[in-house]
């Protein structure tokens, strides 16, 4: 604004340049992009790995966390839900910063421009207070679900700070709404599983929703944070080709958990051949008579 009050216009872009967002960085959308695809990942062959082990006599049960193959004694994922958001919040408010974050003016009204870094701090203490949670479930006994259930809380945590975030052009929105949809969507699926844990198709799609959140934040910060023309937010055919881009993450990321679940299960019975199928079925009927089917259940056993 020059000295007569006039709002002054922005400097002409250089060619080649398109607006970038004036919230948020490239970093800040990697940096939870690879936590969550490595989270999701981990998650997805724990849950699969389970599922392949499991039998008539220890049949399949999802949990909020699951453990390492080594010290299997030791919770390290409570313990890295605690310590990896402590890492993120004083990343947040002091560490990178020539100063810590204050929350307030002198004249008692709140930072603007300090604002983003209070609200992503407090995404990560609801994903440290469930670390917090897990670790009591694990040492003490507390009501079963409760560690699943903050968990959930969690993420709806995370989508309401992301929700109430949408601001900006049209592109920017396009992409952040997407994010919360997904985030939602994992909060739902984490909720159904506390009545449900012995669906299998419920425990994996939490970590395929994990991974795509991962997806999209890394998408997005390519999106938004690096000069493609492709992606420019003045021009109309890019906010109409962000929701074919993410479907076509989404489809890709379902197939590939499925390759792996192939892989997996190929290893179970190839290489370990200690993995038998829960249930198999044979010609023949009570009397021998063909055509009829009869199950026979079949321990797995340990690996």
């Amino acid at each position: 604004m020059d000295m007569s009050g006039t709002a002054t216009p922005p400097a002409p872009l250089a060619p080649g340049t398109i607006r970038h967002p004036t919230h948020g960085a490239f970093k800040g959308h990697m940096l939870p992009g690879c936590f969550f695809l490595i989270w999701g990942t981990y998650w997805l062959v724990s849950v699969f790995r389970l599922h392949l082990k499991s039998s008539e006599k220890k049949p399949f049960k999802s949990r909020a966390w699951y453990p390492f193959l080594w010290p299997k004694s030791v919770p390290l994922e409570p313990l890295l839900k605690i310590v990896f958001p402590f890492i993120g919040i004083n990343g947040e408010l002091w560490a990178g910063h020539d100063h810590y974050r204050h929350l307030y003016e002198p004249d008692g009204r709140f930072t603007e421009h300090h604002i983003q870094d209070w609200q992503h701090s407090a995404m990560y203490l609801a994903f440290m207070l469930a670390g917090f949670v897990d670790m009591m479930a694990h040492y003490t006994q507390l009501p079963s679900g409760i560690d699943q259930g903050a968990l959930a809380v969690a993420y709806v945590i995370e989508g309401l700070l992301f929700a109430f975030h949408l601001r900006g052009d049209q592109l920017d929105v396009e992409i952040h709404t997407l994010l919360v949809i997904t985030i939602f969507l994992t909060a739902i699926v984490i909720f159904a599983e506390i009545q449900h844990k012995s669906n299998v198709l419920l425990a994996s799609l939490r970590p395929i929703l994990v991974i795509m959140q991962g997806v999209w934040f890394v998408q997005a910060a390519f999106i938004l944070f690096r000069d493609n023309l492709a992606w420019d937010p003045d021009y109309m055919g890019s906010s109409m080709m962000v929701p074919v881009v993410y479907v076509t993450w989404f489809m890709t990321v379902v197939f590939t958990c499925l390759l792996v679940y192939s892989g997996m299960n190929l290893y179970f019975q190839k290489v370990k051949k200690t993995y038998r199928p829960l249930t198999t079925y044979t010609r023949e009927g009570k009397n021998g008579e063909a055509g009829a089917f009869t199950a026979d259940l079949d321990s797995a056993e340990e690996v």
